[in-house]
């Protein structure tokens, strides 16, 4: 990497996370710090230079790059900033689930889509969330497990809606869900299982990092008098929307078979709200989960 391309990437630093690891790497001391702020990157580069002067332009850009790797380090850890990641799965990857139905006690999944995968916190702040818009009323029942008695919800899906139908189509017009990135410690992973991502658009929606895709699943036609399940060969598009906090790690996932419109307003309307609880690994049976649109 170039020296310039380095300084450059420095600039978006908070200086005083600069200012901590120049004084770590030997570069400046506590009494420099504390009588003059490193503003500039050219007085950045006045430090590291004096300290590379006998030596090379390469040790400048060694030891820039030096800076820049602790500072950055400091600033992630500082603010609390994590990532999502995202990617097509590798070649004989198999993920697992408890199942104690299953003689070892477990359920391995080799066959899926697609991955998503979270840098976070040991712990998570709990959150919970209140819709604040719905495209139709969801059936209240059919949520009441997840929804405590202010409306605040863990989960929430449009199944048992009036005027739904999920036994033969496999609709499920809106669903959201709440995950921790603490959850998935351990190489656990968001999972979709059925559906493989079009074109991922990556935004920023003030502290949460948002993926937005849409998906496409076949379905043969299927004709089961015994089950009265009788539905045609078809295409069902999936929309989603996937917000995560950089600052607390968790994860919501809004997605549904309307449309993009549809569930990214759903997203945008959202209320969230922190419970106090704090959640880290050991609060969840599974470090993986499935995401695909279904029946909740």
């Amino acid at each position: 990497m170039k020296t310039e391309k380095l300084f450059d990437a420095m600039n978006d630093i908070n200086e005083a996370y600069k200012t901590e690891a120049l004084i770590r790497n030997g570069y400046l001391s506590d009494t420099e710090a504390s009588v003059k702020e490193i503003s500039e990157m050219s007085e950045i580069s006045k430090h590291l230079k004096t300290t590379a002067e006998k030596g090379s332009r390469r040790i400048l850009t060694i030891a820039l790059a030096a800076c820049l790797v602790l500072a950055l380090a400091i600033t992630a850890y500082a603010i609390g900033v994590f990532s999502l990641s995202h990617r097509d799965p590798e070649p004989g990857e198999t993920y697992s689930l408890y199942w104690p139905e299953n003689p070892s006690g477990r359920l391995v999944w080799d066959k899926f889509n697609y991955v998503f995968e979270f840098d976070g916190p040991d712990e998570c702040a709990e959150i919970k969330f209140r819709e604040g818009w719905l495209p139709f009323a969801p059936n209240e029942d059919v949520n009441s497990w997840s929804t405590d008695d202010d409306g605040w919800r863990s989960t929430l899906v449009s199944e048992g809606a009036e005027g739904v139908d999920h036994t033969s189509l496999n609709y499920q017009p809106y669903r959201v869900d709440v995950y921790y990135a603490s959850q998935f410690r351990n190489d656990g992973a968001m999972i979709l299982m059925y559906h493989t991502p079009e074109k991922i658009i990556n935004e920023q929606w003030g502290e949460h990092q948002v993926l937005k895709f849409h998906a496409t699943q076949h379905f043969d036609a299927v004709d089961d008098d015994e089950r009265d399940i009788h539905s045609p060969e078809r295409n069902l598009d999936y929309y989603y929307v996937i917000l995560f906090s950089q600052e607390d790690g968790y994860v919501i996932v809004v997605s549904g078979t309307s449309d993009m419109e549809t569930i990214e307003h759903v997203a945008k309307e959202l209320q969230i709200k922190k419970t106090g609880n704090m959640l880290s690994a050991d609060d969840f049976e599974q470090n993986c989960v499935f995401i695909d649109v279904g029946q909740g």
